[in-house]
């Protein structure tokens, strides 16, 4: 009768007094198997709906379910386990069945089964409540990650996938949880999942490494030295799209940060022909997660020098064109790399990287315009670029980031991508700089640099900038610098128009 929705309305409309409406506690307490049988299969039946889990969690039967779990009939553990996983598949309830000690019981029901229906239903309980960040703290003091190792070598293949999921979505944690996983023992068992023939499981260890590898220079070292580098790039060579991304995504983490050696260990296992192959692929995904993997091991001097070699610069120029705007976001990061580094922009010239750059400046995104305003403050400072920029149209879009900008842009897009990437910007921008203006001005160190060239002056003046250096040096919210250099930038053009119309009217005479 429980199993029916009708009957659980029914009860839930009796009062909490009334025990006779709600039986079933009682039965689970009862020393009889079989009332305790009946109570365990009704709880299994009320769980299927989520009328049925309001029911239990009103009349308070999570305490008894949980109590059923471990009880020495199989046929009990099994039904009360199976309740419980359903449970905590609604998100709104996992906190109630922690709070009653469900993870604990769980754990306790992994270590004392071998019933493949049992340990299958107390992985996918593990796999919902590992979902919840609160929860993640929990089950990772309570060395959960233990338990699913375990339950991820069981010859069950739905065991093995929730299990497994589980634990990557346990690597998603805060660094400290990060680094408590790695010290319970789960990189062997990921490396053993990396390589199983079930792609929904490498696909969960590939994001698993991603996650423990993000924010821990700790967990890169030991993943590198347990040597996943090589099975992760075999892996983007996978014909399945979605397994391809998850591996570059792993490689990205281990590659992200200031050690120059998570960036080498990808290089020295010759994985750059590899990424490079799936940037020509005709996979928008995999192609924005190729060329992010390229600038982030762009960042290192020897690698860019070598990609540069590996004729990869006109690939992202074209990709920059045609991609959707997270593979343009990718390739501006690219490129805005390349132009800091002189030698390199005779390159960006020759494959049409000055094109880019305005393109990807004039583009209504955010991150397009901050990336392409520091290539642009990059390129401008080779005096044969500042008249063909300015001819491409690269002083409108610079004008517009000084009507719109503000001082809240500063950096927002290069943390998206990488710490150090801002910290190189920041560096270059400093010792190139020099006009001394804050380093969330650079359009503004780009357009003054264009400004350098005398005959920039007309175009400046015909795109709207001197109206928008006027606007900004009386603005009050910017610093006195800023004003300063805005001031003197419109003085300087004008004494060239005025020098200019004084030789005019001495030709005439």
């Amino acid at each position: 009768m429980s199993s029916s929705v009708e009957v659980q309305k029914l009860l839930s409309n009796g009062d909490d007094d009334e025990s006779s409406y709600f039986p079933y506690i009682e039965f689970s307490e009862s020393n009889l198997v079989d009332f305790q049988r009946a109570a365990a299969a009704a709880f299994a039946s009320m769980s299927l709906n989520h009328t049925g889990k309001t029911l239990v969690l009103q009349k308070g039967g999570i305490k008894s379910i949980l109590q059923l779990c471990n009880h020495s009939d199989l046929t009990i553990s099994r039904d009360a386990v199976f309740s419980i996983a359903n449970f905590v598949a609604s998100p709104d309830l996992c906190q109630y069945v922690v709070k009653e000690g469900g993870i604990e019981t769980i754990k306790i029901v992994v270590s004392a089964n071998t019933n493949v229906e049992v340990l299958r239903d107390a992985s996918r309980a593990l796999s919902s409540l590992s979902t919840d960040d609160a929860t993640k703290g929990i089950m990772v003091s309570q060395e959960i990650p233990k338990v699913l190792c375990k339950l991820a070598k069981r010859p069950d293949n739905s065991t093995q996938r929730f299990a497994a999921l589980a634990l990557c979505n346990l690597c998603s944690g805060t660094r400290e949880q990060k680094e408590l996983v790695v010290k319970q023992g789960v990189l062997r068992v990921l490396l053993f999942l990396l390589r199983f023939p079930d792609l929904e499981v490498e696909r969960c260890a590939s994001l698993a490494i991603a996650g423990l590898s993000l924010g821990s220079d700790r967990n890169k070292a030991e993943v590198i030295d347990n040597g996943f580098v090589r099975p992760l790039i075999d892996t983007i060579t996978y014909p399945d799209l979605r397994m391809r991304q998850c591996a570059l995504l792993a490689l990205n983490g281990i590659s992200l940060g200031e050690v120059a050696e998570t960036k080498e260990c990808a290089v020295k296992e010759n994985g750059l022909s590899p990424i490079l192959d799936l940037v020509k692929s005709d996979d928008d995904e995999s192609i924005h997660a190729g060329l992010y993997m390229l600038g982030t091991l762009a960042e290192n001097d020897e690698i860019r020098d070598t990609l540069v070699a590996m004729d990869c610069l006109q690939l992202i120029v074209n990709k920059s064109s045609t991609g959707s705007i997270e593979i343009k976001r990718a390739a501006a990061y690219f490129l805005s790399l390349l132009s800091e580094c002189p030698e390199y922009h005779d390159d960006i010239q020759l494959f049409g990287g000055l094109e880019s750059v305005v393109a990807l400046s004039s583009l209504v995104d955010d991150e397009c315009q901050d990336y392409g305003a520091f290539t642009l403050a990059f390129l401008a400072d080779n005096k044969s670029f500042q008249v063909p920029l300015v001819k491409m149209g690269g002083v409108r879009p610079l004008v517009s980031m000084m009507e719109t900008s503000s001082q809240a842009r500063h950096f927002a897009a290069l943390g998206k991508l990488s710490t150090l990437a801002a910290d190189m910007f920041c560096t270059f921008i400093y010792n190139t700089n020099t006009y001394n203006i804050p380093l969330s001005y650079t359009w503004l160190l780009a357009l003054l640099k264009l400004a350098d060239n005398f005959d920039n002056h007309v175009s400046i003046a015909e795109e709207g900038g001197i109206n928008a250096l006027l606007r900004l040096g009386k603005n009050k919210t910017t610093s006195d610098t800023v004003n300063y250099q805005a001031s003197i930038t419109v003085s300087r053009l004008a004494k060239h128009a005025a020098g200019k119309s004084a030789l005019g009217n001495k030709h005439n005479e």
